[in-house]
């Protein structure tokens, strides 16, 4: 199995921000980056199932990934919101196993903390980039196999 933690992109500054946090949407630059980098994905990783945060950056992260990927299947859940806990990630991967490529479009630091329990290295201290990727293949037990950035792919075509 392979589960692809992905940061959701550059959201509006929270001090811009009137509201809940979880209504906060992502800035115009965050779409333009996401869109650019998110094209590239497809040449690198199949996705079967995308599981998204209700929180509207993280569901506006999704809807472009879901542009490059148009038969995959969608369900958002509150168990990816901010605040998620390794053990409440680990539930859901464990509920959608059934698919053998997974993305998740949450929050930091919630998924270095999933990320780190999951590969069994409870002191990884990685940076988790907005609309980044981070990569974990296997079973019962994780190994990281990959990170991915925008300016990383930046001159694939």
């Amino acid at each position: 199995m392979r589960v692809l933690f992905i940061r959701h992109a550059k959201a509006l500054p929270r001090d811009e921000w009137i509201g809940s946090d979880l209504a906060r949407p992502l800035s115009e630059d965050g779409i333009k980056k996401a869109k650019e980098f998110f094209s590239k994905l497809p040449k690198i990783y199949t996705i079967d199932m995308i599981l998204s945060s209700k929180a509207k950056r993280a569901i506006q992260t999704a809807d472009i990934l879901k542009e490059f990927y148009p038969n995959v299947k969608y369900f958002e859940t509150a168990r990816l919101n901010p605040g998620a806990t390794p053990i409440e990630i680990e539930m859901l991967i464990e509920r959608f196993h059934c698919y053998e490529n997974i993305a998740l479009i949450g929050h930091e630091p919630d998924f270095t903390l999933a990320i780190s329990h999951l590969s069994g290295c409870e002191m990884m201290h990685i940076r988790i980039k907005k609309a980044s990727v981070v990569c974990l293949e296997g079973e019962e037990y994780f190994a990281l196999s990959s990170i991915l950035y925008p300016k990383l792919l930046r001159n694939l075509h």
